[in-house]
């Protein structure tokens, strides 16, 4: 709060700055002769809600292309901001960002639960919707009403399904059918190395050194080229023996993307190649993004170190393996405790 004593009359002022998101003008307002602080701060409070309130006319749409501007949203994110807010936030895209209630986001947010759309996807959006007013909010004053908006909660049907991954055997089947040979090499370094897909694309022959691969960018469409990792870090991935040998072959064929061309791998022919390859081989059908999930699986099933696997799957922090793989952590407990329980039996006392 900006409330200060004025020591000369014993009184108390506040002062408070604005801006117009339009205009960018910046605006002080400033009170004085309360006899109490908290007088002075219930008035600013007011104030402050009265002058976003009475509009300066800017429409959430607007916002959005602030609220990109700033976070330097790359094409592809403002095509995925679009989407979300053209299909499920619609009634309020072009409404005045200040005139938009608490009421009307707790409303909507209900409503999103009869749309026919996975609870992931309908959590994006609030997300987007989130992110947005809390920008509103930083730089330009601008009352958050969406600040209480919580995610929809995923059924017991979606969680099960959420985690869909392959074992070992189900790959190589489905490996085998993959008709081209770059495509069924990009789709194992997937899988036995749980790189994200746009982190494969992204590679380049430089990226490959003596059984190690150099994680720092993703590709999305070659249009946009290389932009930074999800979480902004680097990481290096050593690979197996049989993977080093086929990349280091790979890595001597002409132009500078490790899988493809000069330009990379198309993302629309990944896809393609993949859902053929699932349709021929019968395995049951997963994301391409679940490779990436079967790897993690198979690394805790098999008793890996969880900082170990959070290392190599470039998670920001443990704590996110640790939530996104928490339903095969009881059988690492499980294990643990038949390991306990053995030694002890054996001990004298």
């Amino acid at each position: 709060m900006s409330v200060y004593k004025d020591k000369e009359r014993g009184t108390w002022y506040a002062v408070f700055k604005t801006k117009d998101p339009v205009t960018d003008k910046v605006v002080w307002v400033k009170k004085r002769g309360f006899k109490y602080k908290r007088e002075a701060s219930d008035w600013e409070n007011e104030a402050k809600k009265e002058r976003t309130g009475r509009g300066s006319g800017v429409t959430f749409r607007e916002m959005v292309k602030l609220w990109e501007g700033y976070t330097q949203a790359s094409a592809h994110m403002h095509r995925k901001h679009d989407e979300h807010f053209t299909k499920r936030f619609a009634e309020f895209y072009d409404t005045p960002i200040d005139s938009i209630t608490k009421k009307d986001l707790v409303e909507w947010r209900n409503s999103l639960a009869s749309l026919d759309y996975a609870t992931r996807t309908l959590n994006t959006t609030i997300q987007y919707v989130k992110s947005v007013f809390k920008y509103a909010n930083d730089v330009y004053d601008i009352r958050n009403p969406a600040i209480f908006l919580k995610p929809l909660k995923m059924s017991n049907e979606e969680i099960m399904k959420e985690m869909d991954v392959w074992t070992p055997e189900e790959f190589n089947r489905f490996a085998e059918c993959v008709d081209l040979p770059i495509y069924r090499l990009f789709f194992t370094a997937l899988f036995w190395t749980g790189m994200r897909k746009g982190e494969a694309i992204a590679l380049q022959k430089s990226d490959y050194t003596d059984g190690w691969l150099f994680i720092h960018a993703t590709q999305e469409q070659r249009s946009e080229g290389l932009r930074p990792t999800k979480t902004k870090q680097s990481r290096k991935i050593r690979v197996d023996d049989a993977l080093a040998v086929r990349l280091e072959e790979l890595a001597k064929r002409p132009g500078s993307y490790l899988f493809g061309d000069e330009g990379g791998l198309s993302p629309t022919m990944i896809q393609k190649q993949y859902d053929a390859a699932v349709e021929r081989s019968g395995v049951k059908r997963i994301r391409i993004h679940d490779l990436r999930h079967s790897h993690a699986t198979w690394l805790i099933n098999n008793g890996v170190n969880i900082v170990a696997v959070s290392k190599r799957l470039g998670h920001s922090n443990v704590n996110q393996t640790l939530k996104t793989y928490t339903h095969l952590l009881q059988d690492s407990d499980d294990r643990l405790m038949d390991t306990i329980n053995a030694a002890v039996s054996e001990s004298p006392w």
